[in-house]
């Protein structure tokens, strides 16, 4: 199972409207980007984080979309498997792209916050 897909069955419980949405988001824990990441302790990648964030951003536009660039990034407290995690999007609209704000949570405890600009696949 490839990244996208892995986030595509990651994504649960999907709330969207046209200005953003909240998921949770799941992993069991074996999936293949915690291998080496770190053995004894897995720990959540960024780029996944990015990644279901851009996954996420698709589904509220209806259409596939690929990250351009990151233009802010903030990761706070490292998170790992079996945990229930909220990502939150939101989107506007610019010159032909979108840009997504987006937050990611482990129940209280904020996970990060990063800003990501996208456009149609």
């Amino acid at each position: 199972m490839n990244l996208q897909q892995t986030l595509r069955r990651a994504l649960q419980n999907v709330a969207a409207d046209a200005a953003g949405a909240r998921a949770e988001l799941r992993f069991a824990g074996d999936e293949f980007f915690f291998e080496g990441h770190f053995p004894g302790a897995p720990v959540l990648p960024a780029v996944v984080q990015v990644g279901a964030a851009v996954e996420l951003a698709s589904r509220v536009l209806n259409m596939p979309q690929r990250l351009v660039e990151v233009t802010r990034a903030k990761f706070t407290s490292p998170t790992g498997p079996g945990r229930v995690l909220t990502l939150v999007v939101t989107l506007d609209a610019e010159n032909g792209r979108h840009r997504v704000r987006a937050s990611m949570h482990d129940g209280e405890t904020p996970v990060s916050e990063f800003t990501l600009r996208v456009e149609k696949a």
